[in-house]
């Protein structure tokens, strides 16, 4: 009987679609499967990404790739820095900002604030571009958040520093350069042949070749300088890479996949004594699984764009970013029920007897 190939694969496909379409409560049933759990993996995968995003990103806006340089110690004395050359590392391929400071010996007030003093240090222009502010069009001097608050001075408004002329004030997150200038005031100055320190902006991918460079191109007189990492790693800081590789949630999809081909091979076994009369009627293994898949793919469509919208909406509901809602739903999503297909093929696949086999079993 199976010889006489009575069933030719378009009719199979129908077949499995009228299947699809006959059987509501069941198929309801699956599209909504489908999509919860397409969306519950998506969703938490997108959140839990988008939280170790945040936390990188405020990792790296603290100063995670700032490097501090200072002269080697050398009879119990530091050694300076030549300034010009810190000044040109700006120019270096994978450095996005370089100045030179180095600190007055005296501390001065506002005209306004007489008895708040505090500290002053002399920078190179390369300052502004390098704490990612507008060079200002007149005379202008760099106040820290935490003196800011301090005073009571406003970004943009004219401040006396001492008996000086009257500059512009323009405050900044100074705090990435360390928290001893927290609190300080920084004025841009002219040239100079010496520095105390060089602070250096670079990425993940150059800061150990920009390391190097420094190390070796702000020696004095044939000694290295010291490069310091504004934050400091160790066994306790955490690998953003390697935790975005390892984390737990990254495998969701195959759970998520598993989950589905089970209900898929439940369903299946209920439905055996259908599978035998298909059997019975010539359908071979083969063209079972084409009218299987057929029934699953009419069906694992909607659920997996429902469950992708959704997962989306619920990601950026629990405050994952639009990146992370975007690309881990569906990456999650696609992989799920990839996985899951593969598994209906499989299942569909195990030998099924006829009606007649059946009655003698019983």
């Amino acid at each position: 009987m199976t010889d006489r190939r009575p069933w030719p694969w378009s009719l199979l496909v129908a077949e499995g679609v009228r299947t699809a379409r006959a059987d509501r409560w069941t198929s309801a049933m699956v599209v909504a499967v489908v999509a919860w759990v397409c969306a519950g993996i998506g969703a938490a995968d997108a959140v839990d990404v988008s939280r170790a995003v945040r936390a990188e990103q405020a990792w790296i806006e603290a100063g995670a790739y700032v490097m501090r340089v200072q002269g080697a110690i050398r009879d119990d004395d530091r050694l300076p820095l030549p300034a010009a050359v810190c000044e040109q590392l700006s120019d270096v391929d994978g450095v996005s900002g370089a100045f030179w400071a180095t600190p007055r010996s005296d501390a001065s007030s506002f005209a306004h604030v007489p008895g708040g003093r505090f500290s002053m240090v002399d920078v190179s222009p390369g300052v502004w571009a390098f704490l990612d502010v507008d060079v200002p069009p007149v005379p202008a001097v760099v106040v820290s958040e935490g003196l800011a608050r301090r005073t009571g001075v406003a970004d943009g408004s004219p401040v006396r520093v001492g008996e000086s002329d009257v500059v512009t004030a323009r405050t900044s997150f100074v705090a990435v350069l360390g928290n001893d200038l927290d609190g300080a005031l920084l004025v841009p100055s002219g040239p100079r042949e010496r520095a105390d320190a060089c602070f250096i902006r670079t990425d993940a991918s150059h800061v150990e070749g920009v390391a190097e460079l420094a190390r070796a191109a702000l020696g004095w007189e044939g000694t290295d300088a010291v490069v310091s990492p504004r934050l400091h790693g160790d066994e306790f800081t955490v690998d953003f890479s390697r935790a975005h590789e390892e984390r737990e949630l990254r495998w969701a999809w195959v759970a998520g996949g598993a989950f589905m081909a089970v209900i898929w091979a439940l369903i299946l076994w209920f439905r055996r004594g259908q599978t035998a009369i298909y059997a019975t009627f010539g359908v071979t293994t083969a063209r079972r699984v084409v009218l299987r898949v057929a029934e699953w793919s009419v069906l694992a469509g909607p659920g997996l764009l429902a469950g992708w919208a959704l997962g989306c909406l619920v990601a950026l509901a629990l405050g994952a970013d639009a990146r992370s809602a975007l690309t881990q739903t569906s990456v999650q999503a696609m992989a799920a029920v990839s996985m899951a297909s593969a598994l209906v093929v499989l299942v569909s696949v195990r030998p099924a007897g006829t009606l007649i086999d059946q009655l003698k079993d019983r």
